[in-house]
């Protein structure tokens, strides 16, 4: 998991978010492409934040900074987080859900119930004596698809799913000082296709082409289609996509009551053996944090 050791490395109080991004967004070029533009979630912001054009943000002193990255291969998809505490106040809320995902990976098997490892994710936060966010899962992850239909709890549910030998998943169990919960914001700066089609303007149709070219169904930056269309034009080419729902927006998720937020997360193949952990965030958190 080297972009996240990367940005273990480098992120430090006041650096600009943008940059920070960036550098790890050209980072993951290097080798693959991003399956998504790199978040940096801070404080009581649960997800969803990546900075947008000319992003003027900095990482504030004593915050709690949630970074999310992705990286696809071909569209095979690796999803992994991390959570840097710089308050000691609040490096008991990222080890709860550190150790829930710990503990969901021991747990996760083929026939296991996913209820039943929200069951062990909840019991491990509320043991910290943090909430998990209900309304926050984990997903199963298919080729050129982020969220494939089942989803990974943070609490115990009746009406889980299966789990499958062979099948992917991202594990997040996200943990709060606040209610538990999280809404959506009136923001976003991440997008994504839902619809190759005309859109009654020769100009946004050849706009939305280059998109699905390149990123397909994944979700993209703003700041990514500077390459092929003019700073000045981008927001009126994102207002016109949107209102035709030729692209979704991603809102800014945030806790209900400004509450603080953690998460880890890795991505698991389910086997007989033991989940077989493609992103290990545990090695990253042994060699910088706890």
């Amino acid at each position: 998991n080297k972009t996240l050791a990367k940005a273990a490395e480098m992120i430090h109080e006041g650096m600009p978010l943008l940059e920070l991004a960036e550098k790890l967004e050209n980072y993951i070029r290097g080798y693959a492409a991003p399956a998504f533009p790199v978040n940096i979630s801070i404080n009581h912001v649960a997800a969803h934040y990546s900075p947008k054009l000319s992003d003027e943000s900095t990482i504030p002193k004593g915050s709690l900074v949630k970074i999310d990255v992705g990286v696809q291969k071909n569209g095979f998809i690796a999803d992994t987080a991390i959570t840097i505490s710089f308050n000691p106040n609040l490096e008991d809320l990222a080890k709860a859900s550190f150790e829930a995902l710990i503990n969901a990976e021991a747990f996760i098997m083929p026939n296991v119930n996913t209820g039943a490892i929200g069951s062990k994710i909840e019991k491990t936060i509320t043991g910290y004596g943090f909430k998990p966010i209900k309304n926050l899962t984990g997903h199963k992850i298919l080729r050129y698809n982020l969220h494939a239909g089942k989803t990974i709890p943070n609490t115990k549910t009746i009406f889980g799913d299966k789990v499958f030998e062979g099948e992917v998943y991202a594990i997040e169990p996200f943990a709060t000082n606040g209610t538990g919960y999280v809404v959506e914001s009136n923001e976003g700066y991440i997008y994504r296709v839902i619809s190759v089609k005309k859109t009654g303007d020769k100009y946004m149709d050849s706009v939305l082409r280059e998109m699905w070219k390149r990123f397909k169904s994944l979700p993209f930056s703003e700041r990514w289609l500077t390459s092929f269309v003019s700073k000045e034009k981008i927001k009126d080419v994102l207002r016109w996509l949107l209102s035709k729902k030729a692209i979704m927006v991603y809102p800014i998720l945030v806790e209900k009551k400004k509450g603080y937020v953690s998460q880890f997360e890795d991505t698991v193949i389910v086997t007989n053996e033991g989940p077989i952990i493609t992103t290990n965030v545990a090695k990253i958190v042994k060699e910088y944090f706890y």
